[in-house]
């Protein structure tokens, strides 16, 4: 009679490897969020303090107009002429 040899491989080594692997990317996570929290927050320079604007309905309608809106048939046309020279 044969006696086969088996040998029993041993779980604790692929365990071993994987808490390894954990811990490293435990304490990577642990020093790039302390190192977020603890990096100065960028302050914007000093500037001048803007003066409160007038309330009055001249002074709104005077805002309203200085307001850019979209003008697109300028739009449109710009997208034609690059349309165009394709």
């Amino acid at each position: 009679m044969e006696q086969k040899t088996g040998t029993k491989k041993s779980p604790i080594l692929p365990i071993v490897l994987v808490l390894i692997i954990i811990l490293i990317l435990v304490g990577i996570g642990y020093r790039w969020v302390e190192k977020r929290l603890t990096a100065p927050v960028p302050t914007p320079p000093p500037t001048e303090e803007v003066a409160p604007k007038e309330d009055s309905i001249a002074a709104i309608n005077q805002d309203l107009e200085g307001i850019e809106i979209l003008d697109l048939e300028r739009e449109f046309q710009e997208i034609d002429q690059d349309l165009n020279s394709l």
